[in-house]
């Protein structure tokens, strides 16, 4: 009946106005505030908000936009919503600048094409603040101005667009798969001798302050993005034919299976990329298509497409007839509306919908319980140095803390090691610790203390278990943990040059590189 109302609403006709943006534009603002604020934070969040409590202009993982984002908003209020607004308010602008864009060129299809954006369910639930938050916004911003190159040909412009492309690669490395569209569709589409390569020079010395800076802080900090993001995580993939299949699922889901049929079906006719708005589906097409190269190595996310999203809508513009926006509407509001409802039941039953998986179940009961956790434990808070051995965990427990940082015990794994960089376990030599986990068998943390004792920690139906070990044992950690985590995470290759390494500096290098 609501999905009735709505197309009733809309009208069969499909004479949108700017009115009907309007509504379209506040009603899924509202939808994104509701869920802001019903929704926990996720652990991804809740360790960017870590990055945001140690400004830096660099972090372990990527680049530092988000942390200084983060770090500002902080200094205002830790909420959901107001942590999350960033996100709600870049998605509302985006959807108002297709509009703006398309309106002169393309009036009959700017409100339609603005507002298949906006009741995306990917848009109307984008809620969390992550690293794609900066990311999104900076990556539209360029690609504006590379459409503006193409239509007046302006050096200026081109360097305002490698200057946008060089903050969204310090929001992500993945903006770089832009700059690489950029190449690529000027080598395809633009035949006006040398001078667009001369803005395609200026893109690239726009980009350069801030490729400039990732690599000095990467000298100076064991080049843990490089370590990371070349080596470390991409350790164990191989070539593979079912993780296309699986990248080429999730795209169509994405984009929606109407999106994927009226792009096929009429960009054959239609799309010629040459100048104007065909600059926009070009770039979403060359972007996800080196994806699809690289999903034959790797698990592509998805959250990793978001970035060139808008493309897709601005580029139905000049792709789909009116007849392929009316279906296509009617197929998105209620394929989006599933999504609401499908994600409003799930946050109104909670984690006890999930009560018979025990893993998710877990994971769920610590990040919508996480602040009643920290009250239990709080009798030990003036006796006990509280940590955890997950990074995920440590970031929950220090947000529900107040920013009290929490650290980690144990190797952990590739991902979120920024609590390296924070932690010193030299300076824990003697002290008390309350290592907190999901795991029962903490009797084998026993050498790193002088005695322990091990406890329950029962919430929610589920059980989690606790280390109380008086007598941090420095060395013994060094030697059972720490000289197994610089082996494995911080074995930097001999032609990188190294400033500082605080890793080294702390704890020694990893054994077979002493004196290389």
């Amino acid at each position: 009946m609501l999905v009735l109302r709505a197309l009733a609403f809309f009208g069969y006709s499909m004479q949108l106005t700017k009115r009907h943006l309007w509504l379209t534009l506040l009603s899924t603002l509202i939808i994104r505030l509701l869920f802001a604020g019903f929704m926990p934070l996720t652990g991804d969040e809740m360790y960017f908000i870590e990055w945001g409590r140690h400004l830096d202009y660099g972090y372990y993982d990527h680049t530092p936009m988000v942390g200084w984002l983060l770090a500002a908003l902080l200094h205002f209020g830790d909420a959901p919503v107001w942590l999350r607004l960033p996100q709600i308010l870049i998605v509302t602008f985006i959807g108002w600048a297709i509009y703006r864009l398309l309106r002169d060129t393309h009036p009959k299809s700017a409100v339609m094409a603005a507002i298949l954006f906006l009741i995306a369910p990917i848009n109307v639930l984008g809620v969390l603040i992550t690293t794609d938050t900066p990311l999104l916004f900076w990556s539209f911003l360029s690609a504006l101005c590379f459409y503006r190159t193409q239509k007046d040909d302006a050096l200026g412009w081109y360097l305002l667009t490698g200057l946008l492309l060089g903050l969204a690669f310090f929001s992500k490395f993945f903006a770089g798969l832009l700059g690489v569209a950029y190449v690529i569709y000027t080598l395809l589409y633009v035949r006006r001798g040398w001078r667009p390569w001369r803005g395609i020079g200026l893109i690239i010395l726009g980009t350069l302050p801030f490729i400039f800076l990732n690599l000095l802080w990467n000298y100076n900090h064991c080049w843990d993005n490089y370590l990371f993001n070349l080596i470390n995580r991409t350790e164990g993939d191989s070539f593979s034919f079912e993780l296309p299949a699986k990248y080429l699922l999730m795209l169509i889901y994405l984009l929606s299976p109407a999106v994927v049929y009226y792009y096929i079906k009429e960009g054959r006719k239609s799309l010629h990329p040459g100048t104007g708005i065909g600059v926009f589906s070009s770039l979403f097409i060359i972007c996800y298509s080196l994806f699809l190269l690289l999903s034959f190595w790797v698990s592509i996310g998805l959250h990793w497409l978001l970035s060139f999203y808008p493309f897709v809508f601005i580029g139905m513009a000049s792709v789909f007839s009116a007849t392929a926006l009316r279906r296509t509407f009617y197929f998105m509001l209620p394929y989006s509306l599933v999504h609401v409802l499908v994600l409003a039941v799930l946050l109104v039953m909670g984690p006890g919908l999930f009560r018979d998986n025990k893993s998710i179940y877990r994971d769920l009961v610590y990040g919508f319980y996480s602040d009643r956790m920290v009250e239990m434990l709080a009798p030990y808070r003036g006796e006990y140095i509280l940590a955890t051995d997950s990074y995920t965990e440590s970031a929950i427990l220090s947000y529900r803390r107040g920013g009290v940082h929490v650290p980690v015990l144990g190797v952990g794994s590739h991902h979120a090691r920024q609590d390296d960089m924070v932690t010193d376990f030299r300076k824990l030599e003697g002290k008390n610790i309350l290592l907190l986990s999901y795991s029962s068998k903490l009797e084998q943390h026993r050498d790193w203390f002088d005695s322990i004792e091990i406890h329950t920690l029962s919430i929610a139906g589920t059980k989690f278990y606790y280390l109380l070990g008086r007598g941090f044992r420095y060395k013994t950690y060094h030697r059972e943990v720490l000289e197994r985590v610089l082996s494995d995470y911080y074995r930097i290759p001999d032609y990188l040059p190294v400033g500082r390494c605080g890793m080294f500096e702390k704890y020694g290098k990893p054994k077979k590189q002493d004196g290389g």
